[in-house]
């Protein structure tokens, strides 16, 4: 039997604001833990940001706003979809997590791990504590 996303996905998601800085979403990842966080402004999902996005600004996270770093229009998929289709966007994309949207709003998140996949990008010795 086909296994769809929303027996897998994550239902309560964590996120940022467009506004929020990146220190306030590396805490929130840290806090997770997880490896990013989909970002929504007025109830709509904006971006999606990472953990590889807040190393580019490893020095700057305090003063840089998560929109500056996000990856805006990220690849999404709906929770009837099976998670063999999630695992194939996932690898032809090489991310590491996909927004679940139904009728226009983030319900979920699907993450490699949920689905036994490997990181596209594994940060193991990357710490956002040790800034640096």
């Amino acid at each position: 039997m086909m296994q769809l996303v929303e027996v897998r996905m994550t239902r309560t998601v964590v996120t940022v604001g467009p506004a929020d800085t990146l220190a306030a979403a590396a805490s929130k990842m840290e806090a997770g833990p997880f490896r990013r966080l989909p970002v929504v402004e007025a109830d709509q999902l904006v971006g999606i940001v990472s953990e590889f996005d807040l190393r580019r600004y490893a020095d700057a996270l305090d003063s840089t706003l998560v929109k500056t770093a996000m990856t805006r229009h990220p690849i999404t998929v709906r929770p009837s979809e099976s998670l063999a289709y999630a695992a194939t966007l996932m690898r032809q994309h090489k991310v590491g997590a996909l927004p679940v949207m139904y009728l226009g709003k983030l319900v979920g998140i699907v993450a490699a791990k949920d689905l036994m996949m490997p990181e596209p990008r594994p940060l193991p010795e990357w710490d956002p504590r040790n800034r640096g």
